[in-house]
């Protein structure tokens, strides 16, 4: 079948058939995208008619609801924040001690394998 918008052949999809005007390129999509919708705007002239007060009102609720839940989150992370403070660790945090090579340092690397070499000190290698 032959592209409306381009001109070269193409296979249209199964599910469509014969039904489909353009071929998958990017260009033509937008192109019958934008037809299409031109189409719909002419047959349906009175679809957006009224809707800018249902709109309005709709934008106000959604603002409402989102400071709402704006004000919400910030007493909930000061509370987080507040607990945090008051819960003592019960195991002290521990020190890893990482040693790496001299030669080592200058070089970028994605992974660094670690072995350990006692209970806190870990080396890194290759």
């Amino acid at each position: 079948k032959r592209c409306k918008y381009c001109g070269r052949y193409f296979r249209p999809d199964r599910r469509l058939g014969q039904r489909q005007k353009a071929c998958q390129r990017g260009e033509c999509k937008k192109k019958r995208k934008k037809e299409a919708q031109k189409n719909w705007c002419a047959r349906n002239p009175e679809y957006f008619k009224g809707d800018y007060w249902r709109v309005k009102e709709w934008r106000e609720k959604k603002k409402q609801t989102q400071l709402a839940s704006e004000k919400k989150r910030r007493i909930q992370d000061s509370k987080a924040k507040m607990i945090q403070d008051e819960i003592p660790p019960s195991k002290p945090l521990q020190e890893l001690v990482l040693l790496i090579p001299a030669g080592k340092k200058a070089m970028i690397q994605d992974e660094i394998t670690l072995k350990r070499v006692d209970g806190r000190t870990f080396a890194a290698y290759g």
